[in-house]
């Protein structure tokens, strides 16, 4: 355990969730824009990518349901709020963008669920929570981008809804080091669990 980690055990954090039986995939926000270096959004993400397409193999051979974000404005802006008037890259989301698509092997398919969202959280404003007690939900795997802005307020949500976070540490992803360490340690303290894709495969697999 680092110094950090271990400062932050002293103080009482540091705690240990336990996966539930029955999990469902959550990719957030797979997205061209962060992956098409002409969007000045490209974010250098081709590994966390990766993570993001073997999280989902795991998934549909698990048979666990998977859950699918984007974001998706009017466009007007307004149902964005101060969320579109502080982040001026949404516009790359919008539906005329050209980098507005799926990230290819990461689009919805037959029996996904796609959630739209207008914030950074898949919860806020949108019907996930209803639909993961629909199912049954115990535990959301969370992947996707970013690690420092939807995957951190998704996973922050998602533990305040009642449901166990875990976040997949090889298939989510920032544009910069320093805010993707640092919101992976936060959220291992004080959200969810921070997982590898080994790890997080076999909570997948432990549903069949």
């Amino acid at each position: 355990m680092s110094d950090d980690a271990t400062d932050y055990a002293d103080a009482g954090l540091q705690g240990r969730l336990t996966p539930g039986a029955h999990p469902v995939l959550l990719i957030v926000d797979p997205c061209e824009a962060y992956t098409d270096p002409a969007c000045p959004l490209y974010a250098g993400v081709e590994e966390a990518v990766a993570g993001m397409r073997a999280m989902r193999a795991a998934a549909d051979a698990a048979g666990v349901p998977v859950i699918i974000t984007r974001v998706l404005h009017e466009a007007n802006g307004r149902d964005g709020g101060v969320f579109v008037r502080k982040v001026p890259a949404l516009k790359w989301f919008a539906p005329d963008s050209p980098f507005d698509g799926y990230i290819e092997g990461l689009a919805p398919g037959d029996g996904d669920i796609e959630i739209v969202k207008q914030y950074p959280s898949a919860f806020a404003g949108t019907s996930l929570a209803a639909t993961l007690a629909a199912l049954r939900a115990d535990t959301v795997v969370i992947v996707g981008l970013t690690t420092s802005g939807c995957i951190r307020a998704t996973a922050t949500d998602c533990m305040q809804s009642g449901f166990i976070p875990i976040v997949v540490a090889d298939a989510v992803g920032d544009r910069l080091p320093g805010p993707h360490e640092a919101n992976l340690f936060d959220i291992q303290a004080k959200i969810g669990e921070v997982v590898t894709a080994d790890a997080a495969r076999a909570i997948l697999g432990a549903h069949a």
